[in-house]
């Protein structure tokens, strides 16, 4: 283990403290900070929910300690019983009483050691939803990601994409065109019209509902200090290159790649060709979408280019109605990856809606008037599953011109939803709404945290607000294999995400504010892993999980499983007091 001359000193304090207050029994040493108190290792928000996980212990009381070593709360263990996805006897502790503000404390079980040190305090969250927008800064195409805004994770330019040739599946046979700009999508280096629409939406979702957060100047990004907010600056990038993706009829090409993935090697080292590919109807309606919601969102900055999106978006929406079952697949010499979906349901009616609300007309509202009270959520897939809950967000939003009894339905409807969530919360050990651990489950995860979210601002319930807060804490640390999975902040981070800039830079530290993606009991990729790596636990889903660049299947980062996290630490700030 490597102490950091703060941790020592922590431990030398906690050491005094205890011995001068006769409770010699009790043992500080380094070795006696343990893994097995899973809290949320950035820390908590005063006034609000304070619970961690403790596992395998005969304990049943727990103490928090400050940095002196002082005892300044005790509790009750609660018993949750085994919970069979991670294999161990799981007992909560709550502390949410406890509101003074402060650094480094910890927790004590005795028997079984100290906790990670946390924080709390009104900032506790404030760098971290900072990193995790700015991780879609380091995501840039075709321009250099300068020293005095990328730090060391400064890199030159990589796919200038001036020259994107069209691939047969296109519908043209040659030629080509500028397609710059854009995020790369995930730890890969295409760009693909699907996961832009849902990721820029979710965080779109967040600025209408605080536009406050992410100010200008906050990020320290290119534009900032333009007078306008940040997070909106660096959605407007990908907006860039999303009107690049529109072919002449209104239809939206699926992406923007070479015909294979390349190695882990940095974005200004790969030079193969790349191409637009396959028009489709997902593609087309998640990006009517998009820029519908877009359009009233970016009119009082730039009405020009709001009304040309909006032109963009109808076109878009045109082309899908004429072209309803136009079900993308990678043509026979395409391995990239797929974003396939033969069920476009959710994308129609997150559409519809958007265009509803940015226009007012009337022939929008047909589409989604006998699905208002449809929301539901499905555990995987999350960028074909969560479209329609961005729309369901903003049909119940300010600048909404549906009827009371329309938002009164959505509304009851996301309830219902949420409580059934709420319902498997309450009843798995470790406090969170899934069960089932899939490809992306940390999204899964920071998804459902979004709809409590939303339920927490439509009845200012106060057990929305705590779900929600629960259920980001299991990213943060509070889970069954004790990583705080984004990427740059916890005591026990993930160090190797599947991303290729942050394998090939040479740069010991991944690039920071990445979510990886988490455990995954398909273990997708256990025959890619690299040498010698494999799961080290393979029997309990909740922990089916590796730290190691080669797994793409639980440790890859990607543009749609970070929008939740931005949008969870965005709603935690503008509700934290």
């Amino acid at each position: 283990m490597i102490l950091t001359f703060k941790k020592i000193s922590i431990y030398i304090l906690l050491s005094l403290a205890v011995l001068s207050c006769n409770h010699t029994q009790r043992n500080f040493e380094p070795e006696n900070e343990t893994e097995e108190i899973r809290i949320n290792q950035l820390g908590y928000l005063p006034h609000r929910v304070k619970k961690f996980v403790v596992v395998n212990t005969e304990a049943s009381e727990f103490e928090v300690v400050d940095r002196n070593g002082k005892t300044v709360f005790s509790g009750d263990l609660i018993d949750q019983g085994e919970w069979t996805s991670s294999g161990e006897q799981v007992k909560i502790g709550d502390f949410t009483s406890f509101d003074e503000a402060g650094l480094d404390y910890r927790i004590l079980v005795e028997g079984t050691g100290l906790s990670y040190a946390f924080d709390i305090s009104y900032d506790v969250f404030t760098e971290a939803g900072k990193a995790s927008i700015k991780s879609y800064y380091f995501q840039r195409n075709s321009m250099p990601i300068e020293e005095r805004n990328g730090g060391k994770f400064a890199r030159p330019a990589g796919h200038p994409d001036d020259t994107v040739y069209y691939h047969s599946s296109s519908g043209r046979s040659s030629g080509f065109k500028s397609s710059k700009y854009g995020w790369y999508d995930a730890g890969d280096y295409g760009k693909y019209v699907v996961n832009a629409g849902v990721s820029a939406g979710t965080m779109l979702a967040l600025y209408e509902r605080f536009p406050d957060v992410f100010a200008d100047g906050s990020l320290n990004i290119p534009e900032s200090g333009n007078g306008q907010n940040d997070l909106l600056d660096e959605i407007r990038y990908e907006l860039d290159w999303l009107i690049t993706m529109q072919d002449n009829d209104g239809g939206v090409f699926t992406k923007v790649t070479t015909k294979n993935f390349v190695g882990f090697v940095m974005p200004h080292e790969t030079h193969e060709d790349r191409y637009f590919i396959g028009k489709s109807t997902a593609a087309s309606l998640n990006y009517a979408a998009l820029l519908a919601m877009a359009s009233r969102i970016y009119q009082e900055i730039d009405s020009e280019f709001a009304e040309d999106i909006l032109n963009m978006a109808e076109k878009a929406w045109n082309w899908a109605v004429t072209h309803p079952e136009k079900y993308y697949r990678n043509p026979e010499d395409i391995f990239t990856g797929g974003y396939g979906d033969r069920n476009v349901t959710q994308e129609w009616f997150w559409a519809a809606a958007e265009l509803y609300i940015t226009t007012g007309e009337e022939r929008y509202l047909e589409p989604i008037s006998n699905k208002l009270d449809k929301i539901q959520f499905n555990v995987g897939g999350s960028w074909a599953n969560y479209q329609d809950k961005i729309g369901y967000f903003s049909l119940l939003g300010k600048n909404s011109p549906l009827d009371d009894t329309g938002k009164s339905t959505i509304k009851t409807s996301l309830i219902n939803l949420t409580d059934s969530l709420g319902t498997v919360l309450e009843s798995t050990p470790y406090h969170i709404p899934i069960d089932r651990f899939v490809w992306g489950s940390n999204s899964d995860i920071l998804n459902t945290a979004v709809l409590f979210a939303n339920a927490f601002l439509e009845t200012g319930d106060p057990k929305y607000l705590n779900w929600s807060i629960e259920t980001t804490d299991y990213v943060l640390g509070k889970n069954a294999t004790g990583y705080s999975f984004l990427t740059g902040f916890g005591d026990k981070k993930v160090m190797h995400i599947h991303h290729r800039p942050s394998g090939a830079d040479g740069i010991d530290e991944p690039v920071p504010g990445f979510v990886a993606g988490g455990p995954n009991a398909g273990m997708n990729d256990r025959n890619d892993l690299g040498e010698g790596a494999s799961y080290p636990d393979q029997t309990h889903p909740a922990k089916v999980y590796i730290d190691a660049q080669g797994s793409y299947a639980s440790n890859e980062v990607c543009l749609n499983w970070n929008a939740p996290m931005v949008y969870m630490f965005g709603f935690l700030e503008g509700v934290k007091y």
